[in-house]
């Protein structure tokens, strides 16, 4: 959510009003030949309409760079409808930043949702707008697609406002896989797609959520679809303690929820308005502190030996990966011991001594930081450091 904010103040400041959530938003459009990006299902939650369209008209309305990557104003004429409702005929404000970049004639399937006054609608931005024909499926298969797929967006709106929340707008989604239960209990803030809204241990969202009568646990190592909600406040107001929703679906259902405050409070249980409100609108500390204060197996708490590459880079200025199984085996293997653990510590400055270790799965991550002057190595997304000893140090040496 910073990096949405940071990205909104520069676009008020280059692009003019309307503003965009994200500054990618001014990229050059994606190739149409391209798959959107995310599961039709996700896109189908995440839009408030969704309307097969032909491009009536088309009028320049920015000059330039902008007008260059296809800002118009689009008079557009309802074909069909999927979700929601739409005029006959209506026009939508495609720019500074194009997201249809659509021209006249063209038919597509546009997916909107109210501007934040209400007064029209507009594309509901990245990571797409538009789902268009392919050599594969025609537009009328894929409204039949979508039609095939019941949206959760009104029960997750619906669970929020039970517990007297005010949903104002959805904010964006994400989709990424939930690790196996045996690591619920390790930071998520790794796991691709899951951050910044997923920064605790995914059993504390588990227990936040058993308390409303959800459970993410029975589905342990499926594909989830994050959903986020503005509450409270109206976007793009990125106020400190403006609260979010979240919500996980899997299979088709919810399985968690939980509640964040900007700029990185929480979560807070959905129950937990009261708390949720009056929360400090400061930074957590980092590193959190110590989750394994008993000691800790790094190797067999991240399941090291069972990554596919180890990215690499040192305060001397070398990287590289580690892709031999051979190696990236000997480097979980000198982590597997069970070593008492102590507060993990930011580093202040850069040594040449320290190197820093990025464990890749394929749909997660686990990053490392060794001292080789001090003989430590730290999690910091756990918060502890251990002493793994002279085998780690040896293989670190061999790093070029």
């Amino acid at each position: 959510m910073l990096l949405a904010l940071t990205c909104a103040c520069l676009l008020a400041a280059a692009c003019s009003p309307p503003v965009f959530d994200a500054l990618a938003a001014c990229l050059e459009p994606p190739d149409p030949a391209l798959p959107a990006a995310g599961s039709l299902s996700a896109l189908v939650d995440r839009a408030d309409v969704i309307v097969q369209v032909k491009v009536a008209k088309a009028e320049r309305t920015y000059a330039g760079y902008h007008d260059r990557l296809g800002a118009r104003r689009l008079t557009l004429d309802t074909v069909e409808t999927a979700k929601g409702t739409a005029p006959a005929q209506f026009v939508v404000s495609d720019g500074p930043c194009p997201m249809f970049a659509a021209t006249q004639g063209e038919s597509f399937v546009a997916l909107l949702e109210p501007a934040p006054d209400g007064s029209a609608l507009k594309p509901v931005g990245l990571p797409t707008s538009v789902l268009r024909a392919t050599p594969t499926r025609t537009l009328a298969q894929l409204m039949g697609d979508i039609r095939s797929i019941p949206p959760l967006d009104g029960q997750a709106r619906a669970l929020f406002e039970r517990y007297g929340w005010t949903v104002t707008a959805k904010h964006d989604f994400g989709e990424f896989d939930l690790p196996p239960l045996a690591e619920f209990g390790a930071a998520a803030r790794e796991i691709r797609g899951a951050a910044p809204y997923i920064r605790q241990p995914l059993e504390t969202y588990a227990r936040l959520s058993r308390e409303i009568g959800l459970d993410p646990r029975p589905s342990a190592g499926e594909r989830v679809e994050r959903l986020s909600f503005w509450l409270e406040r109206t976007p793009p107001e990125y106020r400190s303690a403006t609260p979010f929703g979240h919500v996980l679906i899997a299979g088709r259902r919810l399985v968690a929820a939980w509640i964040t405050v900007f700029p990185e409070g929480g979560p807070f249980s959905v129950r937990d308005r009261a708390g949720a409100l009056a929360a400090p609108s400061g930074r957590p500390s980092f590193p959190p502190l110590n989750r394994f204060p008993d000691g800790a197996n790094v190797a067999r708490t991240y399941d090291l030996a069972s990554a596919t590459a180890i990215g690499f880079k040192t305060g001397a200025g070398g990287s590289g990966t580690i892709t031999d199984p051979a190696r990236v085996r000997a480097f979980a293997a000198a982590l597997d011991a069970t070593l008492p653990t102590t507060q993990a510590l930011s580093a202040r400055e850069t040594s040449p001594m320290r190197y820093y270790l990025h464990f890749d799965f394929r749909q997660s991550s686990v990053s490392l930081e060794y001292d080789a002057k001090e003989g430590v190595l730290s999690v910091l997304a756990d918060g502890y450091s251990v002493r793994p000893g002279p085998a780690f140090a040896s293989l670190i040496a061999g790093i070029p």
